[in-house]
């Protein structure tokens, strides 16, 4: 065996390399897969508040807006929850609002059924006025819910109205997707 002042005992000096190779490697992904963790720490606290649904109110049709946008999601006293918006009637013509639907389902899940009737006989707006409007939010199934304050709302507001001056009384539907946070009752 020979012997090597610098590296002591032949293949020694090897063997050190091969040491700090595997150190050197185990620290570099030692710090990249530490900064990973805290990004994904990060993300983890801040998903809550990008995931939030946007506040919004807007109306398929053309000639209806929700003049003050967003909706406000709120739960009553009785812990029912409502949606209240403010209708402005852009149509060109005077129209009667009868009923007032808030679903939590698709424009499929709306039923003529399901919506409250507005409250006294119907509500005239006026062509460019705006009427405020609240409806009780259901599920698909027409059944009132109850959401907690701070979560999320997404769903549909269904009006149905007609003209000042049909002659028949067919309601005609106009919907609004509307979404926001539910404020506490």
């Amino acid at each position: 065996m020979v012997y090597d002042a610098k590296r002591g005992k032949k293949g020694q000096g090897a063997r050190n390399l091969r040491a700090q190779a595997a150190m050197e490697y185990l620290m570099t992904y030692g710090w990249a897969i530490l900064v990973i963790v805290v990004v994904l720490a990060i993300l983890a606290y801040f998903y809550p508040i990008l995931t939030r649904a946007s506040e919004q109110c807007i109306f398929s049709q053309p000639g209806f807006t929700c003049s003050e946008n967003p909706a406000i999601i709120y739960n009553s006293s009785s812990k029912t929850t409502y949606a209240a918006f403010n209708l402005q009637n852009g149509k060109g013509q005077t129209v009667n609002v009868s009923k007032v639907l808030c679903i939590t389902g698709s424009l499929s899940d709306a039923n003529l059924s399901y919506a409250e009737d507005v409250p006294g006989d119907d509500q005239m707006v006026a062509t460019g006025a705006t009427q405020r409007m609240n409806a009780i939010c259901k599920d698909k199934n027409g059944i009132k819910i109850v959401m907690s304050p701070n979560t999320d709302f997404r769903g549909l507001i269904v009006i149905y109205y007609n003209y000042q001056n049909d002659v028949t009384n067919i309601k005609r539907p106009a919907d609004a997707k509307i979404s926001g946070t539910v404020l506490g009752g």
